[in-house]
């Protein structure tokens, strides 16, 4: 497992680009152009698009708990006892700055185990400054385009080569509990072909991710 030191020329995206790259994607703009590394990237319509059955499951979930007149969700469904069978591979971040980023309120352990990093607390931008690494515009955009657009997205990256998965499989889903405005992503989060990385790539791992915060 390489440990790939931090990019010094990394630039963080700007908000005209990320308006830019989500507007292509609400206009079905290929997945490269958001990221080398984005393999797929769409709205997705039906949980048997998804590929995985935690994310299928995820999708009807909220497909069956979203008012099709109002676009609304019930906030009290959706608590953790009935997200059980795909909890482990959750993240819900509460939505900053009209979607240009959003918060970790919770970042799964089936996900951290494998990123290197639990970053409960943390926002979008700021993961992307600590781990530096060409996904940024991707990330952002898509939750931006899952805010403005109020419809679940699905995509398919490649990891960078220091995290414990080959790509995830990811879905956003908008949440819009009042009012006409998206405030939370649920997001499924599923690791393709992943490894167990040993006690010493662990603490390499790490310490890159603590060394990039300092």
């Amino acid at each position: 497992m390489k440990d790939r030191p931090v990019d010094p020329a990394w630039v963080e995206p700007t908000d005209a680009e990320l308006d830019a790259a989500a507007n292509a994607l609400i206009g079905g703009c290929p997945p490269a152009r958001l990221s080398p590394d984005c393999l797929a990237c769409f709205f997705a319509t039906s949980p048997d698009e998804l590929e995985n059955e935690k994310l299928s499951f995820l999708f009807s979930y909220w497909q069956k708990h979203t008012d099709p007149q109002t676009g609304h969700q019930t906030r009290a469904e959706f608590d953790m006892l009935t997200l059980l069978p795909a909890v482990g591979n959750i993240m819900i971040l509460d939505v900053l700055r009209d979607g240009f980023d959003a918060r970790y309120r919770l970042y799964g352990t089936g996900v951290a185990t494998h990123a290197g990093r639990d970053w409960t607390g943390e926002t979008v931008s700021e993961m992307n400054r600590t781990t530096r690494n060409n996904l940024a515009l991707m990330y952002r955009s898509i939750y931006l385009a899952a805010y403005r657009a109020r419809r679940p997205i699905y995509s398919l990256h490649r990891s960078p080569d220091w995290v414990g998965a080959k790509c995830w499989r990811r879905v956003v889903l908008p949440m819009t509990y009042e009012g006409d405005v998206c405030s939370q992503f649920i997001v499924g989060n599923i690791p393709v072909d992943p490894f167990e990385l040993s006690p010493e790539e662990k603490a390499r791992q790490q310490a890159r991710v603590r060394k990039a915060s300092t």
